[in-house]
């Protein structure tokens, strides 16, 4: 039998004084397969290799669920820009995200959509990526009820969350059980409650996890959830757009800082 060797030297003699463009048919219907896996293989080596070397460490992550961010032209670029300036982290190096293309519920519009970006959302929270997590009331309650976002206590000071009054959103902390029981339906559960976000002594265990995105906020400026009307209601009141903070966010001092650039401050 031939070694490889002799064989190559054998088929390199066929080609002696052939001209080139027999030689390229020729090395294309014996090499096709071999050209294209290697190919592919620097393709990816490449593309792994410039991604590990361009990588940037993260500044800021805020999350949008269910806006229309991505529809409204040149919002998330100056939201981007004028928080990287804000933040003063060098550009190079840093890179603020701003993620609008989550979308649970109603606003879903499928089933495959609704669960690619639940799956989504649970790997950016539960490996502490998300540091502004901004959704509509029954979205935000859900995640809130799960403990996802931080108590404004921990975050703020009694002046700061004192100037927030009226604008606080409160989850009632006596529900979350809710969500222990698996025979339980808890959308329905949680829905026929008849609560007040803005009101604590509407709940039995008040807990302060959000603010609402008003009119004079950047949020209620942009339109990205004037989608919500008088029409959409949860728990016995009209939805809104809310604003919390994750409790696992490795960059609170930042969050907070996007807060403050949010509110227009």
């Amino acid at each position: 039998m031939a070694t490889i060797w002799e064989e190559t030297k054998k088929q390199g003699a066929k080609m002696k004084g052939r001209s080139i463009r027999e030689k390229i048919e020729y090395f294309w219907e014996y090499y096709k397969i071999h050209t294209l896996v290697a190919a592919v293989i620097i393709t990816l080596a490449v593309s792994l290799v410039h991604a590990w070397v361009t990588a940037k460490d993260s500044a800021l992550c805020v999350v949008l669920i269910n806006s229309m961010a991505e529809t409204v032209d040149g919002t998330m670029e100056k939201w981007n820009s004028d928080l990287t300036e804000r933040l003063g982290f060098d550009p190079k190096k840093y890179e603020v995200t701003i993620d609008a293309t989550v979308m649970l519920g109603a606003a879903s519009a499928t089933a495959n959509q609704e669960y690619a970006s639940a799956q989504k959302l649970a790997a950016l929270i539960g490996s502490a990526s998300v540091d502004v997590l901004i959704a509509d009331t029954p979205i935000f309650e859900q995640y809130s009820q799960n403990e996802v976002t931080g108590d404004l206590r921990d975050l703020f000071s009694q002046d700061e969350l004192a100037s927030l009054k009226g604008r606080i959103y409160y989850t009632d902390a006596s529900t979350f059980s809710d969500y222990d029981s698996a025979d339980l339906d808890v959308t329905e559960k949680q829905a026929a409650y008849v609560i007040d976000h803005r009101d604590p002594a509407s709940m039995k265990d008040p807990v302060p996890v959000g603010i609402y995105m008003d009119e004079d906020t950047l949020i209620g400026q942009s339109g990205v959830y004037a989608y919500l009307t008088a029409s959409d209601t949860f728990q016995g009141h009209p939805s809104e757009a809310i604003l919390g903070i994750p409790v696992n966010s490795p960059r609170k001092d930042a969050a907070l800082e996007a807060v403050k650039y949010i509110m227009g401050d």
